[in-house]
């Protein structure tokens, strides 16, 4: 028994000693192949399910067909994805920052490009891509605050700020209204803010501080509402920039009115005097003239100064006398005829001495007068013979007769009344109607005007125009030109006719 305390085991020996270890080793190692199949494994799963999804949407989101209306043009695309964005960048569609995708239609999209534009405010330019409309807005979305008195440029023109941030395009340009989508534009948008800078004005003495933000003086002072005239002076020039604190003076021209002998003229002067005013407007006074008021008078506005020169003229004039028709009853001819001594026309010559003073008539002496030829006037004779018995009949019955009076007729047309077819009183009687058929002049203390009258021969009638020629017992029948009259003067027993 003593051999076996204390003493080895039975076995193999030292080899024997380190199996136990080299199992531990062993199943370490198989565990860590168990683990890394699991992992794999559910990689292997992850994959699969992933697969699994794609398949489902593949199956279950049928494709569809997109219209995309970008930069002036429409590109179709096919995609199952209903993600807007990422319909336009499968379309090979790159978007840029501020761009915008719009539907604007079944199966319809529109990119709206952000506009490129470029601020200028306070010495600084800053880069942009916007969406917004106006200028207005564009400030807005900036925090840039407008005062009252700031412009705006776009590309360098004045506009309001209210204006759109993109020049209008041609008409041609633009993009279909249903799709939206407008081309390119041609290059970035350049706005800037000028600000209003104070200024000091002093307009004839009288101090004003205002503020404008345009570039010159003259834009500024147009800005503040100060007007120019002809002579006005203003110091500095109209082209000088306009910078803060600047001081301009403004003198404005005095208008005065200066009549010559040859007609009047307005000076605008900053001259004090009448002489100095004169002699800067360049005005020249020969020594027979007078000024009215004299050189040293002060100028005032609206002054009238006078060039008084003194001019005497002879002059002849001339007026055409027309001669008249007048009538004269001769009871040597037989009823129904008359003779005519024709007249003429005459020409009345007046010979006048004339005194100018600065062009102004002051005084017309009648020096001499005479006719050449001497008018004479058309007479006509006519019978003063009983005229002969109306043949039966020839009187309407029925008539409303109120009167009957015994009268000289003769006719008339508006060629024969003395007035050229030039003379806007052509043909017109003096009631205003034309002269035609139906329409008599009379004398009114005899026959009134408008009165109806019955002429046997004539027909009926109304009393619608005078004559000069006209008078008592006289009466003459209208005809229209070119109308050969049926009648031949001659004493007649007319009908005044009642209502």
């Amino acid at each position: 028994m003593g051999d076996n305390v204390g003493g080895c085991p039975e076995g193999p020996g030292p080899e024997e000693a380190h199996r136990p270890a080299a199992r531990l080793a062993t199943r370490t190692v198989q565990l860590a192949r168990l683990l890394s199949n699991r992992r794999l494994r559910l990689q292997v799963a992850g994959l699969a399910a992933l697969a699994l999804i794609a398949l489902l949407s593949f199956v279950l989101l049928p494709p569809r067909t997109v219209r995309i209306a970008a930069d002036g043009t429409v590109t179709t695309v096919s995609s199952r994805t209903a993600s807007e964005t990422t319909v336009v960048e499968q379309a090979g569609i790159e978007l840029k920052p501020g761009d915008l995708v719009e539907t604007v239609g079944d199966d319809t999209l529109a990119v709206r490009r952000a506009t490129e534009a470029f601020l200028r405010l306070d010495g600084e330019t800053f880069a942009l891509r916007t969406q917004a409309q106006t200028i207005e807005e564009l400030l807005t979305t900036v925090d840039v605050l407008f005062g009252p008195r700031d412009s705006v440029l776009r590309n360098g023109v004045f506009v309001s700020p209210g204006a759109p941030v993109v020049p209008p395009a041609p008409l041609a340009a633009v993009a279909s209204p249903v799709l939206g989508a407008a081309p390119p534009s041609d290059g970035p948008v350049t706005v800037e803010v000028r600000r209003a800078v104070p200024f000091t004005i002093v307009e004839d003495g009288q101090e004003l501080e205002l503020d404008s933000s345009r570039e010159t003086i003259a834009t500024a002072l147009r800005d503040v509402g100060v007007r120019l005239g002809a002579g006005d002076k203003v110091q500095p020039p109209l082209a000088t920039e306009l910078t803060a604190g600047m001081e301009v003076h403004v003198e404005h021209a005095t208008p005065v009115i200066v009549t010559l002998p040859e007609g009047k003229l307005i000076l605008y002067s900053l001259e004090s005097t009448v002489g100095a005013a004169l002699e800067e407007g360049g005005v020249e006074l020969p020594p027979s003239y007078r000024l009215d008021p004299p050189a040293e008078s002060p100028i005032e506005a609206g002054l009238a100064i006078h060039v008084v020169g003194i001019s005497e003229e002879q002059e002849l004039e001339q007026e055409r006398i027309e001669s008249r028709t007048v009538y004269q009853p001769d009871s040597s001819l037989p009823w129904g005829q008359r003779r005519i001594v024709p007249g003429q026309d005459g020409v009345h010559f007046q010979q006048y001495s004339i005194t100018y003073e600065n062009g102004r008539l002051v005084s017309r002496e009648l020096v001499d007068e005479w006719y050449d030829p001497e008018p004479a006037d058309t007479v006509i004779y006519y019978s003063t013979a009983d005229e002969p018995p109306a043949p039966a009949g020839e009187i309407p019955d029925g008539l409303n007769v109120l009167q009957t009076l015994r009268v000289y007729a003769t006719w008339y047309s508006a060629a024969s009344a003395g007035r050229p077819p030039s003379d806007p009183a052509y043909g017109i009687t003096a009631t205003g109607v034309p002269v035609d058929r139906g329409i008599v002049a009379v004398d009114p203390s005899v026959i009134p005007l408008g009165t109806r009258l019955y002429i046997p021969g004539y027909g009926f009638a109304v009393a619608a125009d005078t004559g000069g020629g006209i008078q008592g017992n006289m009466i003459d029948l209208g005809y229209p030109d070119g109308v050969v009259p049926d009648w031949t003067s001659r004493w007649v027993e007319i009908y005044i006719l009642g209502p």
